[in-house]
């Protein structure tokens, strides 16, 4: 494929569900013409963009034919209600799905030939927890997900183990290995025994999961390094 510039587009989107609006950026893949590509939808989506880099190591990895073309499409954070989105029990949850499904995916979907039997999704620690969120509300859409630093905390962990099915999903997780005491905001968390239980809840549930551990605590530094390899994994040709 021959080298071309890398191209990101921004939307604002005003949701109904949430009612506020949300900044949506969505990588558009070297060469994209009218053919339906896959998509990876990413919670803290900016985030991914800024401190990822996702777009810029998607466009390269495309160009070297490490990565199939697909659209990523970042849905902003909105950082004051983040825990009451993303969270199971967060206290705007349900309405978080809603925009999600409703509001931001057919808004997507009149602009660009994504392809609607080729979704996927990511989140980054408790952006992973609304990840799985979405398999479990929306099986029909989201089956091949990346989790990466799960905020899989127990009461997040028997939500899960409380699915009847979940042989359809592939998931590709990663933890850190300094992430048995992560700081975060919130407080100091074990993630590395929430997502060995998380896997293993997965696992038992009938899911396909594809663990991987490497150096490195719950920061975006470390997340970066590993974006294309789960990508790569997650999103088919």
């Amino acid at each position: 494929m021959q080298a071309s510039t890398r191209k990101v587009e921004t939307h604002t989107l005003h949701s109904q569900a949430l009612g506020e609006e949300r900044v949506l950026k969505v990588f558009v893949p070297p060469g994209a013409g009218d053919e339906p590509l896959p998509v990876v939808y990413c919670h803290d989506g900016i985030e991914f963009f800024t401190h990822g880099r996702v777009a810029t190591q998607a466009h390269e990895a495309i160009l070297a034919g490490k990565l199939a073309p697909c659209y990523i499409v970042g849905i902003a954070v909105n950082l004051d209600r983040r825990r009451d989105d993303y969270a199971f029990d967060g206290a705007r949850h349900r309405e978080y799905l809603q925009f999600v499904a409703d509001e931001c995916i057919p808004f997507l979907d009149e602009r660009y030939p994504m392809d609607d039997r080729r979704r996927y999704m990511a989140g980054i620690s408790l952006g992973a927890v609304a990840t799985l969120s979405f398999v479990l509300e929306y099986p029909q859409w989201f089956h091949r997900v990346m989790l990466f630093s799960g905020a899989f905390f127990p009461p997040y962990q028997r939500r899960v183990a409380e699915a009847i099915d979940l042989s359809r999903l592939y998931a590709y997780m990663f933890i850190g290995e300094d992430e048995r005491q992560a700081n975060t905001p919130s407080g100091v968390f074990d993630f590395w025994s929430y997502n060995e239980a998380m896997r293993d809840i997965l696992i038992d549930r009938g899911a396909e999961v594809s663990y991987h551990t490497g150096p490195g605590n719950h920061i975006w530094g470390v997340w970066q390094r590993h974006l294309v390899a789960a990508l790569s994994e997650i999103v088919l040709v």
